[in-house]
């Protein structure tokens, strides 16, 4: 584990000296939900409790009842893991893609809207930005929403470091399916 300490020297109200020691504790690899690395000093958002193995490669996140797909389009669900490469689709693509998949029986799947892609950023985990124990080999990408923004713009939530962003529909980006919630 790499360690990182901050000294500062402060000055109270009254003249006194204050020295505060600051511990950053920052894994990488990460140990625990986290595939690529983890920052030990934030709180976990999305422990793998809050979610329901379906037991057919997709998962109910128990706080806003969507379904969600634990692989990117493109990926097979092996029973453990997520393998091959997810497609990078535009934004028109992706809609497409979405409202015509079948996937564990089910043929309501669609593209989440940002708050509900945002929903499952794991702000402890960096590259990628997700808990890799629900979502396994999920890419440190962009993914898209169904949300428009600007002229030519939809909004995607980048999986790197969860920001939440505009891009250019005409890009490719990756692709999660949901279905069913209550956001």
């Amino acid at each position: 584990m790499n360690t990182q300490l901050t000294v500062e020297r402060k000055m109270t109200s009254h003249g006194h000296a204050l020295v505060l020691v600051v511990a950053l504790g920052i894994a990488g690899p990460a140990q625990g939900a986290c595939q690529g690395f983890e920052n030990l000093a934030v709180p976990v958002t999305t422990p793998s409790e809050q979610f329901l193995d379906l037991g057919n490669g997709t998962v109910r996140h128990r706080p806003t009842d969507l379904v969600w797909s634990r692989c990117a389009v493109g990926q097979t669900w092996t029973g453990s893991e997520c393998s091959g490469e997810p497609a990078l689709l535009d934004w028109s693509d992706a809609l497409n893609t979405a409202s015509e998949a079948d996937l564990a029986g089910q043929a309501d799947w669609r593209l989440p809207n940002r708050n509900e892609l945002a929903s499952i950023i794991e702000s402890r985990c960096f590259e990628p930005a997700i808990n890799g124990s629900i979502f396994p080999d999920s890419p440190a990408a962009g993914f898209w929403t169904s949300s428009p923004a600007e002229t030519h713009s939809a909004w995607q939530v980048e999986f790197a470091e969860g920001a939440v962003f505009q891009q250019l529909d005409t890009q490719a980006a990756a692709v999660r399916l949901v279905r069913g919630g209550r956001m």
